[in-house]
């Protein structure tokens, strides 16, 4: 049985542009992300973090840390605030 994926997270349902070049700000060499990188290092060796990241459900999904290699801090700390703010409007009064 082949793995499943999440929808936000499998290239099979990617638009273009989700996959997209970004020019290295040292050397000014094409660096090729895909939407969910967070960071990217060039042949030159300089580390770019990627401008349009885009983890789509991995902001509020439980799973994301299963789906997503790296969450950046951002991220957690939205994602914390979001779980705080779920389980007060779920919870009986």
């Amino acid at each position: 049985m082949a793995d499943v994926k999440c929808p936000g997270q499998d290239t099979r349902y990617w638009k273009k542009g989700d996959i997209f070049d970004v020019p290295c700000p040292k050397c000014g060499k094409a660096v090729e992300f895909f939407k969910d990188d967070v960071r990217r290092r060039c042949k030159c060796g300089r580390t770019i973090v990627n401008p349009k990241l885009d983890l789509a459900c991995a902001e509020w999904c439980q799973h994301a840390e299963k789906c997503v290699d790296e969450i950046p801090e951002g991220l957690k700390v939205a994602r914390k605030k979001a779980k705080g703010t779920a389980s007060k409007s779920t919870s009986p009064k």
